[in-house]
């Protein structure tokens, strides 16, 4: 697998990253390393995937539609599916690499999921939402918006969703101050290390964490070329309920990443 001219096999770094050659963009490099690495590199990834199964509001024998935006390799896809038999999903992405990807991991679901392209600034896709909607999961995209986007974002899924519905975010967070900042970096990089001695039984992957500047708190916190732009986890919290939906709270947080959402007209 390479990365910007630069080899990952077998999680062994086969030279290292000039920083400076990397773009400021999401490129098919990066659905490429995020594939590779995700298991070491994102926090408590089961449990927040286990946090976002338990709170689809539906029965498991129920038949229902869900969408996911930014369904990246398909691991939260194939958990949803594996639970909720009867559903009918919708996985959105933006990158080739990804949905071969998810099309190949989950051809044993190709009459319940449809994967479309999409760009997350873009109408299209949103007039094209399923109706009726049960549930809209995200996990580690949303990010990318800046809070205007988020805003109308939040108020297009709340308008599209039925009764009951909830749109349900797994995603980093922005840290209200710098003494907030240095914390969350510093329980990411524990967490990184831990995950790459569990999975590796080295610090392998946590070298590449090191290498790569994953650490947003550490690297792009105040960093303008940026595509990361999280926003405060209160502030959302605020733009769910302003968006209608009737109840809007964090479920799950570790390292500055949190699991959060809202419920509408419970």
């Amino acid at each position: 697998m390479s990365y910007n001219g630069y080899n990952v096999e077998q999680g062994n770094m086969k030279g290292a990253i000039d920083m400076s050659d990397m773009s400021n963009q999401w490129s098919e490099g990066d659905s490429e390393i995020f594939i590779d690495l995700a298991e070491m590199f994102v926090p408590g990834r089961i449990e927040q995937m286990n946090a976002l199964l338990d709170l689809i509001p539906a029965r498991i024998d129920e038949q229902f539609t869900i969408v996911e935006l930014a369904a990246g390799e398909g691991n939260l896809a194939q958990a949803i599916l594996e639970r909720f038999h009867a559903c009918h999903y919708v996985a959105l992405d933006g990158s080739e690499v990804m949905r071969q990807y998810m099309s190949e991991k989950l051809r044993q679901f190709q009459d319940r999921l449809e994967i479309r392209p999409f760009e997350w600034t873009k109408q299209e896709w949103r007039d094209n939402l399923p109706r009726p909607l049960r549930c809209v999961v995200s996990s580690l995209s949303v990010h990318h918006l800046f809070d205007e986007e988020k805003q109308q974002l939040f108020r297009e899924l709340a308008e599209h969703l039925e009764h009951g519905g909830a749109l349900l975010v797994a995603d980093i967070i922005e840290p209200a101050n710098q003494q907030i900042a240095d914390l969350f970096a510093k329980q990411y990089d524990e967490i990184v290390r831990k995950q790459s001695m569990l999975i590796r039984g080295d610090l392998s992957g946590f070298e590449q964490f090191q290498q790569l500047n994953w650490n947003y708190f550490l690297f792009d916190y105040h960093a303008e070329d940026t595509i990361d732009h999280p926003s405060c986890l209160s502030d959302q919290l605020l733009w769910l309920r302003d968006a209608g939906f009737s109840v809007a709270d964090c479920f799950w947080m570790r390292a500055g990443h949190a699991v959060y959402g809202g419920y509408k007209g419970e």
